[in-house]
């Protein structure tokens, strides 16, 4: 499964309490179910990054400087789920205006 912001493909949403360290270099969302007892993938988007936040973050998720606001926001840990944009060879210029519109967009709450 993947979900698409205004066009970009975030492959997954896969949870974060399962995540594994990546390699991907491009975007990263944060993102946790509206609705968790439905059994509705109903996403919302909490947090858009890049994925070099990842890299600089030792013990990433938890140790991230917004996992708290994740946590807190999305309703526990439980229901975060993190999506990849794989955007190779793509200038960092572009992919940070990428980034700034998909924020403008979406309007997460943790990239406040």
């Amino acid at each position: 499964m993947s979900l698409i912001l205004s066009g970009y493909i975030f492959n997954g949403p896969t949870s974060l309490v399962d995540y594994k360290q990546t390699d991907v270099d491009g975007l990263f969302a944060i993102f946790y179910l509206k609705y968790p007892d439905k059994k509705v993938a109903d996403y919302g988007v909490l947090y858009i990054g890049d994925t070099k936040e990842i890299e600089e973050t030792p013990g990433f998720p938890k140790e991230h400087k917004k996992y708290s606001c994740w946590s807190e926001k999305g309703g526990g840990e439980e229901n975060l789920y993190i999506g990849f944009c794989p955007t190779p060879g793509l200038m960092p210029k572009k992919k940070e205006l990428i980034k700034r519109h998909l924020i403008y967009k979406y309007n997460p709450m943790c990239n406040k």
